[in-house]
């Protein structure tokens, strides 16, 4: 059964925090690509708040469950960072929290991972249908898809 971090909330307050913060105070000096990787940074933190590893997320395919091997195993972002970070930069203040809350991981094996991104142009559990990948709720025990 998955128990989430003990300062899950905090974690995931904190990366929220200062992606508004970079986003409510852009200046025009700071690097496109800094600016960038800033918000991929935190959106990882975001993903990584509930867990204690990255590979113990509350979504994960039964492949994972079912894999022995820990080195097979992938942290994919359901709705992919370069989508998010494209919608934060167009997003009016008000919605930056409705983008943010889609910042989910689902772990998954190498191979899931590879047939995950012959459909990037899908965007978020959408991708994982089309994958044909079954994702268990860790909390609940519970099939998702």
């Amino acid at each position: 059964m998955f128990k989430p971090h003990a300062q899950c909330e905090e974690r995931k307050r904190s990366a929220v925090t200062l992606i508004k913060l970079l986003l409510a105070d852009r200046k025009p000096e700071v690097l496109s690509a800094h600016y960038r990787e800033l918000l991929s940074i935190l959106l990882w933190k975001i993903t990584e708040a509930e867990c204690s590893n990255k590979h113990q997320t509350r979504f994960q395919s039964q492949g994972a469950l079912d894999s022995g091997d820990k080195s097979k195993l992938r942290h994919d972002h359901v709705f992919q960072r370069s989508k998010m970070i494209v919608a934060l930069e167009k997003a009016a203040p008000q919605g930056v929290g409705d983008i943010l809350n889609t910042a989910v991981a689902c772990t998954v094996t190498v191979e899931e991972h590879a047939r995950l991104s012959q459909f990037d142009d899908e965007y978020g559990w959408e991708r994982y249908r089309k994958a044909e990948i079954t994702v268990i709720d860790t909390q609940t025990g519970k099939p998702l898809l």
